[in-house]
């Protein structure tokens, strides 16, 4: 079974010299200094395949819509 990620595509027109001008110059990440970072413990081909299976029921929930709605990031960005 293959899983398709649909991604949007990059934006047609470039925001403006103005908006970027606002823009702060750099990005301020949180500080946890006893964060440890652990490689994940289970192989990523099956935790894709147990995504795909879940996927169908979990969007079906009731008020499942409403929930990711709230969720919803306000801004919009490019990576």
């Amino acid at each position: 079974m293959a899983l398709w990620i649909c991604m949007t595509k990059y934006p047609t027109r470039s925001p403006s010299n103005d908006t970027l001008k606002e823009m702060p110059d750099t990005l301020e990440f949180p500080v946890v200094p006893d964060f440890v970072s652990r490689p994940p413990r289970i192989d990523r081909q099956v935790m894709l395949q147990r995504i795909a299976e879940t996927m169908p029921w979990r969007s079906q929930r009731p008020g499942e819509a409403e929930r990711r709605l709230a969720e919803k990031v306000a801004v919009e960005f490019v990576l």
